[in-house]
C-alpha cells in the first residue's frame, strides 16, 4: 500500500484567517441572518393579512346575499360578533383563526338604527351599512376601533404601528347591489295591479274590462273574481298591459301567476320556479 504525503513547501504564504478577519466574516454573516430573519417576518405577515382578508370577503358576501334576499343587513350577535345563524356560516367564521381565534368586530345599522349613520376614517358610508374588522397582528382594536358603541372606525392611519384590519359595504354599495331587485318589484307591482283590475272589474266574466254596455263599469256586483288571471297572457289578452318589457323578468323568464296569494312573482336568477322559495322574488 503506497501512501503519498503532501507538505508546504518552505517559503510559500499558505496561512489561516486573522481574528479581524474572522470577526468581519462574522459581522457579515450576521447581518444577512438579521436581515434574512426579518424579511421572513414581514412575509409572513403579508401572508396572514392576505389569509385574514380572504376570510373576511367570503363573510361580506354571505352578508351581501343575506341583504339582497331580505332587503336588511342582518344584526350582530351579543359583543358585535358576526351572525351565524343568519348568515348560514361555520362557527370558525366568527373569529379570526390567522390572529389566535380573536373575535372579528361587525356592525350594522338599518335605516338609521341603531346608528344614525357609520363612518370610516371620518367619512360616512350612510344609514344603511356595516363594517367587519380583525384586530390585526397586535391583537387589539386601535384609534376609533376601540369603542364599537359610537358609529366611527378606522381603516388607515399615519401611525406605523396600526395594523387592524376593516371592510366595509356603503349605503350606496348595497343599494346598487339590488338596483335589478328593485326594477323586478316595480313591475310585479305593475302587474299585481292590473290583475286587481281584472279581476274586480271583469263583471261578465269575458276576460275584458268594460268594453261594453253588458260589462258595466268598475266593480258593479262588488266580486272580486281571482280566476279570471292566469298569468301575464290573461292581463295583455284584457287590454291592461301592453309593454313587453313587463312581462319578462330580468332573466328573460316570464313572470309566475300566484293562484293562492294573488301576486306575480319572479323564478329569480336560477329561472327556476320554486313557489316563492329559493332566490325566487316575492314582493
Amino acid at each position: 500500500m503506497n501512501f503519498s504525503f503532501c507538505r508546504i513547501a518552505y517559503g510559500h504564504p499558505y496561512r489561516g484567517f486573522t481574528l479581524l478577519e474572522l470577526a468581519i466574516t462574522m459581522a457579515i454573516l450576521g447581518i444577512i441572518t438579521i436581515s434574512a430573519v426579518s424579511l421572513y417576518a414581514v412575509v409572513v405577515k403579508q401572508q396572514r393579512a392576505t389569509k385574514t382578508k380572504e376570510e373576511m370577503k367570503s363573510i361580506k358576501e354571505a352578508i351581501l346575499g343575506y341583504y339582497q334576499n331580505d332587503l336588511v343587513l342582518p344584526s350582530p350577535d351579543s359583543g358585535y360578533k358576526v351572525p351565524l345563524d343568519e348568515l348560514n356560516l361555520p362557527t370558525s367564521a366568527q373569529t379570526d383563526e390567522i390572529y389566535t381565534g380573536k373575535y372579528y368586530a361587525y356592525i350594522a345599522t338599518n335605516n338609521g338604527s341603531p346608528f344614525s349613520e357609520l363612518k370610516v376614517d371620518g367619512q360616512s358610508i350612510g344609514n344603511t351599512s356595516m363594517v367587519l374588522i380583525s384586530r390585526g397582528t397586535n391583537l387589539i382594536f386601535e384609534e376609533e376601533n376601540t369603542d364599537m358603541d359610537d358609529g366611527e372606525y378606522t381603516q388607515t392611519s399615519s401611525s406605523v404601528d396600526f395594523d387592524d384590519i376593516l371592510v366595509y359595504f356603503s349605503a350606496n354599495e348595497l343599494e346598487a347591489s339590488i338596483s335589478w331587485r328593485r326594477e323586478i318589484e316595480e313591475e310585479e307591482a305593475i302587474l299585481n295591479e292590473a290583475a286587481q283590475i281584472l279581476a274586480e272589474n271583469d263583471d261578465d266574466g269575458d276576460g275584458y274590462v268594460d268594453e261594453d254596455s253588458t260589462d258595466p263599469s268598475g266593480n258593479s256586483d262588488s266580486f272580486t273574481d281571482w280566476t279570471l288571471v292566469s298569468g301575464v297572457e290573461s292581463l295583455t289578452n284584457a287590454g291592461l298591459i301592453s309593454n313587453p318589457d313587463h312581462l319578462v323578468d330580468s332573466w328573460g323568464t316570464e313572470y309566475i301567476w300566484d293562484s293562492v296569494n294573488y301576486r306575480f312573482y319572479s323564478a329569480g336568477p336560477n329561472r327556476t320556479d320554486e313557489g316563492c322559495g329559493g332566490d325566487d322574488i316575492c314582493s
